[in-house]
């Protein structure tokens, strides 16, 4: 393994905080709320065959698009 360069890693206790662990459960708590089931895959289920990597690029691309649209759906009835 070879090391580029001198930078060191903070240590964890440095990173670990109350504040930080609140934070990270409200995020997976929100998370959890929009894609329950731990489901986070935008493109449904098949097989697909594309005759080029455009046409694969693009599916891929309407797909996440109408998967976000659902979640911020669902963001929008969540908040008052």
């Amino acid at each position: 393994m070879r090391t580029v360069g001198k930078r060191a890693e903070p240590a964890l206790q440095a990173l670990a905080s109350g504040e930080a662990l609140i934070r990270a459960t409200a995020f997976n708590e929100m998370m959890q709320s929009v894609m329950p089931y731990g489901r986070t895959g935008c493109i449904p289920k098949g097989i697909y065959r594309f005759k080029t990597h455009e046409e694969a690029n693009l599916h891929q691309d309407e797909c996440l698009a109408r998967h976000m649209a659902k979640i911020e759906i669902k963001i929008n009835r969540m908040s008052p």
